[in-house]
């Protein structure tokens, strides 16, 4: 195995161990919900999957303000679709905090 070889091995596998992550700490989540846990512990989880989501996107060579980019639009597009008014003020606070660090 040459050096490019072990190179494209070890970005699979650091990729697939990221991948492994991010179900894991959803699955967290989810038993987290279910066991009423607190407020803390569950912004851990979530602080988790920031990070491992953030860690996977600059493995597939997707920066971070690409995916601001991107979820930036897709609040828009939620913003204009969206049916239910209990919604529109969570997703233009999240669209502002987005909005400030561009």
């Amino acid at each position: 195995m040459n050096g490019k070889d072990f190179d494209v091995a070890k970005h699979v596998k650091m990729t697939e161990n990221l991948q492994c992550r991010m179900l894991s700490s959803v699955a967290q989540f989810y038993t987290a919900m279910q066991e009423n846990a607190t407020k803390g512990q569950k912004a851990e989880i979530l602080a988790d999957l920031e990070i491992v989501m953030y860690l996977l996107a600059a493995r597939m060579g997707i920066s971070k303000q690409t995916l601001d980019e991107k979820a930036t639009a897709k609040l828009k597009l939620g913003l204009l679709e969206e049916e239910r008014p209990e919604w529109k003020t969570p997703l233009l606070e999240l669209l502002r905090e987005l909005g400030q660090k561009a």
